[in-house]
């Protein structure tokens, strides 16, 4: 007789089947009990059901909702885990394991010590999701985000993302990389590069050099070395088809971004007056501003682009059209509002006088009142050429299924209320609002605007902000404010936005269980993983220690944007600034420094599982003391070399060379994936060196 039979039914999908697997890996690991997967009942001491017919119970109707329940019977205990689709059988499974003890992290799992002898949980419950799309972004740029992760690290994440019962994954591409080829008017694309074709060497004198495998330049391992742009585009291709496709066999669905207004350089020769986009390295151009959005020539590009990219991942259901962070055609505003006024009869639902009064309200903006405006008014002119550009239907077509979607992707809230009207290829909203959830908190009322009733709905949940940068951050409080909001307003749910993940298990606890248990606080779901991670006596001090670094982040949303932003000059700034380090970051440094001892505290008690976790926390908040350090010698030796203290300025940077330089190692100490890597590649680049060379030419009296 078998301890244990995991019972599939006799038409089990491939989903089903691994769940099966992974029920039985885990008994494994657990118990060391040896499961057998069949079609039908044998035999056994203890049966695992995954299917509802087999199982002789009520079929779960909501495709997302799973339910467990044990019962005995002839001496034998049985538990019945299954959902109302493949997908969330497996979720069933996973909620099973969790039942057991185990913790899913973003990088791995934290068994319990002990789990006891084999046993079911005494367990009759059912769980539906009070937020239904969950979804995470990836790709993405900089080279400390998910752009640098190769196939392999992008299939194990997607893997524990599946164990939190996440459901959807969103691939941010963007004009410069080489996932999408196209050719118009006899240009062709010729554009291919990672993180907006920033380069990371990996050299002699690179602080933390033995963890980048005898590299010599920092890259996406799937892209390393290929120079060929055919054969880039054919490597990253591969590489978003391998998400895609990892994705599915998780029961996932990928929506992939559609910059519609940039193009790559090569283009300007068949756009008339076409000029450089406002963005982070001068990669790209876009129409002139004279340029009629109705012209047929830019309407055909954007029709060759989309459908491009529908062709080339046809598995993508959504594709999420992007509105530019800096909007053109202003001047055109009025005359587009005619246009969609006189087809869809939009002024019965608002005036475009009243959409910008609106906007004008909006001073707690990052960029102000007057930025809104301006997104509302180029927001109008985008709404009508991307409604001209759909009027050819077979743009989004996909061959042998049903048309791709259209994502309205950071449209100015303002305008949403008329998207009902417009609604393309059934489309959906996707909103920003802010850059950080702090900043949407304070605007929250905004959320009232967008027609959750009649659009699906996402809003993108800012986890870490890439304007904040590479030191450690948790959004988890004002994260629970707008979800509590979403909740109560019929949203569908949430994306992430996001760079580094290493820091960020605290709000993903917090996500990932609020999103089916409305009752779970900030503060709940730190004690829980806490608890189980680091164990009972550990818990409390780490859960003081994400209390801090929420503070800190609190803080540098207020008074520190843009403090260590990864891009050329995040260091040498510092160098230029007219004051010492403010008040304000010097409190952030010693609340930093509060968390670090705090956190060393902890290792003494924590539980062996849990160790590494409490070592990489440990390292990343000395690396944030250490960083602030040396940029408050930077502002100092700048300001001594102002004042022409040649001497004092040379010894405020070796202070800070010998500062950055132990703020490295300890983060490479304990990197742990590529955008732990990304980010040390960063700061040698932007930080180290800069501060070495700064040093070198003050010693020889070079002026600086």
């Amino acid at each position: 007789m078998n301890d244990l039979v995991i019972v599939t039914g006799a038409d089990a999908g491939a989903l089903v089947l691994y769940a099966a697997s992974e029920l039985q890996r885990y008994v494994r690991a657990l118990f060391g009990v040896s499961a057998v997967i069949a079609t039908e009942s044998e035999p056994a001491k203890a049966i695992a059901g995954l299917d509802a017919a087999a199982a002789r119970i009520e079929t779960v109707q909501d495709t997302q909702s799973f339910l467990l329940r044990r019962m005995e019977r002839s001496g034998r205990s049985d538990i019945i885990a299954v959902g109302g689709s493949p997908m969330s059988t497996l979720w069933g499974v996973y909620e099973l394991v969790a039942q057991w003890g185990v913790q899913y992290l973003l990088h791995r799992d934290v068994m319990p010590d002990d789990p006891g002898p084999f046993h079911f949980p005494d367990i009759d419950q059912t769980w539906t999701p009070n937020l239904r799309s969950r979804c995470w972004r990836l790709i993405n740029d900089f080279a400390f985000g998910p752009e640098s992760w190769g196939i392999e690290e992008n299939c194990r994440f997607i893997d524990q993302a599946a164990k939190m019962k996440f459901n959807e994954l969103f691939l941010s591409t963007y004009v410069w990389q080489s996932f999408v080829h196209y050719e118009f008017r006899g240009v062709k694309k010729e554009t291919g590069n990672s993180w907006f074709d920033f380069k990371y060497p990996v050299d002699g004198d690179t602080i933390g050099k033995e963890i980048f495998g005898g590299a010599s330049t920092f890259e996406n391992p799937d892209l390393a070395g290929i120079t060929d742009y055919e054969e880039r585009h054919a490597a990253a291709r591969a590489l978003a088809q391998g998400i895609i496709d990892h994705a599915g066999k998780r029961g996932m669905t990928v929506d992939m971004s559609v910059p519609i207004l940039e193009y790559p350089m090569e283009f300007r020769s068949v756009l008339p007056g076409a000029q450089t986009a406002q963005q982070l390295g001068s990669r790209t151009c876009r129409p002139s501003s004279d340029q009629d959005p109705d012209d047929p020539l830019l309407v055909d590009l954007i029709r060759t682009i989309l459908r491009t990219h529908v062709q080339t991942y046809p598995d993508v259901e959504r594709f999420s059209v992007v509105f530019p962070e800096h909007r053109e055609w202003l001047e055109r505003a009025e005359d587009s509002w005619s246009k969609l006024d006189e087809k869809y009869q939009i002024s019965e639902v608002m005036s475009l006088d009243d959409s910008i009064a609106a906007a004008r309200q909006r001073t707690q903006l990052h960029g102000g009142a007057e930025r809104q405006v301006t997104r509302v008014k180029g927001d109008v002119a985008m709404l009508c050429l991307l409604d001209k550009v759909l009027e050819d239907t077979t743009v989004m077509q996909r061959p042998g299924r049903t048309p791709a979607r259209i994502i309205y992707n950071g449209m100015a809230e303002e305008l949403m209320a008329v998207v009902p009207r417009l609604r393309a290829c059934g489309s959906e909203l996707l909103v920003f609002v802010d850059y950080t959830a702090r900043r949407v908190v304070d605007q929250i009322d905004l959320l009232d605007l967008v027609p959750t009733d009649q659009v699906p709905s996402r809003f993108v949940f800012t986890l870490a902000d890439d304007n904040v940068g590479v030191v450690p951050q948790l959004a988890t409080e004002p994260l629970h404010t707008i979800a509590t909001r979403l909740r109560a307003s019929g949203w569908s749910g949430f994306m992430t936005r996001y760079w580094m993940i290493g820091d960020l298990d605290p709000t993903i606890q917090y996500l990932a269980r609020s999103s089916w248990d409305t009752s779970i606080t900030p503060e709940s779901a730190y004690a829980e993983l806490a608890t189980r991670v680091f164990g009972d006596t550990a818990a409390e001090h780490v859960c003081k220690v994400w209390e801090l670094i929420g503070a800190i982040t609190d803080g540098m949303d207020r008074h520190g944007m843009g403090f260590s932003f990864p891009v050329p000059g995040m260091m040498t700034k510092h160098w230029d600034a007219q004051a010492s380090l403010s008040p304000e970051l010097l409190e952030d440094r010693t609340r930093y420094e509060q968390a670090w001892e705090l956190a060393c505290a902890a290792i003494e008690h924590t539980r062996p599982a849990g160790k590494p976790d409490l070592e990489y926390l440990t390292a990343r908040l000395r690396f944030a003391v250490l960083y602030l350090d040396t940029v408050a010698a930077v502002r100092d030796a700048g300001l001594a070399d102002k004042e022409g203290r040649a001497t004092d300025a040379i010894d405020v940077l070796e202070k800070a060379l010998a500062a950055i330089s132990r703020a490295i190692e300890t983060y490479a100490s304990v990197a742990r994936d590529n955008s732990d890597r990304g980010a040390i590649a960063i700061m040698n680049e932007y930080c180290y060196r800069p501060i070495r060379d700064k040093l070198a030419d003050s010693k020889t009296g070079t002026p600086t």
